[in-house]
């Protein structure tokens, strides 16, 4: 699930999606951050010399948001326009430097942008733009529901530790399971309803992380029969024929069962840092990146892994594949990872590629005590099962 925050699922999914190439023109938003008192309070790293800078990014299939603008807003003066010229129709993103992100289609050319994160429930709003207000829509429906299985999964996991009886724990897993269902019985209607694609392609990424392979299936093909020549859809398709075919995804020779190899860079103190130093531990060595939609969708599910076993001789290794360091190190304090992180900053040339030959991101691997890889691979409930048998 994915844990509630102002960066909500933007930060997750954003980097799935490649932009329509239907029209070549210019973008611009107009906007206002009402109650900016209230972005101090939230998010203080936001204020730099009695100003918050923000940024828009065009949000491009497979690698890094490409920045087209920068602006400074300020208590005198709260308003703000972002300009750029745009391929086509996509996804955009509107953010604040160390503070939130807010995602926005560009449907039309011009759009009107209010944040006020006074208002929890409705922090910003978006005019000009109907499909804007769609994949808002969606966003707030989702984070309400993901929070409510947030708190049930937590609430579960809380009991089990401290060992519960067994109709307290029965109890809590009916909770959980609920929470779930309501989750993906929202996803699957919101499915059904939406007539865009890029929303389309947003929520079906979103449902990825939760709904049945066979579901999931049905619901994208569905989509994609809709919109025949939407790129997104067809890129999401493509990755479906991946997971069906027999081609493996991960390395062609299993890492289970063989010693893990020596990997060296510098964390986020520039300090290096060894993947044998960690032995004596399990650790899960979690490749990722800031840019990675899937492995942003896939943090909350580390962070409750760790959360759970880092008492119990169990850490977490984060290798990034990131070139922008400040783009590293906000990802990091947004999504709370707070294990150890190194990175080269060589983004696909990163020397951990070639060393453990993975060929997509998010990949792991999970290696016990004596530096044995026991496991790869592992997402979600996955990782929590294999973790509940070897870490005791």
């Amino acid at each position: 699930m994915i844990a509630k925050s102002n960066l909500i699922i933007a930060t997750a999914l954003l980097a799935l999606f490649s932009c329509k190439e239907t029209h070549t023109g210019s973008l611009k938003i107009n906007g206002e951050i009402k109650n900016i008192e209230a972005v101090m309070a939230q998010y203080p790293a936001t204020f730099k010399s009695d100003s918050i800078k923000l940024f828009l990014y065009e949000v491009p299939f497979g690698t890094e948001p490409i920045q087209l603008d920068s602006a400074f807003v300020s208590r005198a003066n709260q308003s703000f326009t972002l300009k750029g010229q745009v391929k086509g129709e996509g996804l955009y993103d509107v953010v604040i430097e160390n503070g939130p992100m807010i995602p926005l289609v560009n449907d039309k050319d011009n759009l009107n942008l209010t944040i006020d994160l006074n208002n929890k429930d409705n922090y910003y709003t978006v005019t000009g733009s109907p499909v804007s207000n769609k994949l808002r829509d969606f966003i707030f429906g989702y984070s309400e529901r993901s929070i409510a299985a947030n708190n049930a999964f937590k609430k579960l996991d809380s009991l089990k530790m401290y060992s519960a009886s067994d109709s307290v724990l029965i109890q809590a897993t009916g909770e959980k399971n609920q929470s779930l269902l309501a989750v993906n019985d929202y996803l699957k209607n919101t499915l059904i309803k939406i007539d865009h694609p890029i929303v389309g392609a947003f929520v079906l990424g979103t449902a990825s992380n939760t709904l049945a392979e066979a579901e999931y299936d049905s619901l994208l093909n569905k989509m994609a029969a809709r919109y025949p020549a939407d790129s997104s859809l067809k890129y999401l398709q493509q990755q479906l024929a991946v997971r069906n075919s027999a081609v493996p995804q991960s390395p062609p020779n299993s890492w289970i069962g063989k010693q893990a190899p020596e990997l060296v860079m510098p964390d986020v103190n520039g300090k290096q840092v060894s993947i044998s130093s960690f032995k004596g531990k399990y650790v899960l060595v979690d490749f990722w990146a800031s840019w990675c939609g899937p492995c942003r969708a896939e943090n909350p599910n580390l962070v409750r892994a760790y959360n759970q076993y880092k008492d119990k001789n169990f850490t977490v290794l984060g290798v990034s594949l990131d070139k922008e360091k400040s783009n590293w190190l906000e990802a990091i304090k947004n999504d709370n990872l707070t294990w150890t992180h190194i990175s080269d900053l060589a983004y696909w040339d990163s020397k951990s590629v070639g060393i453990f030959g993975f060929q997509g991101i998010p990949y792991n691997v999970l290696i016990d005590p004596n530096g044995v890889i026991i496991g790869e691979g592992l997402r979600g409930e996955d990782l929590m099962i294999t973790l509940s048998k070897v870490v005791k």
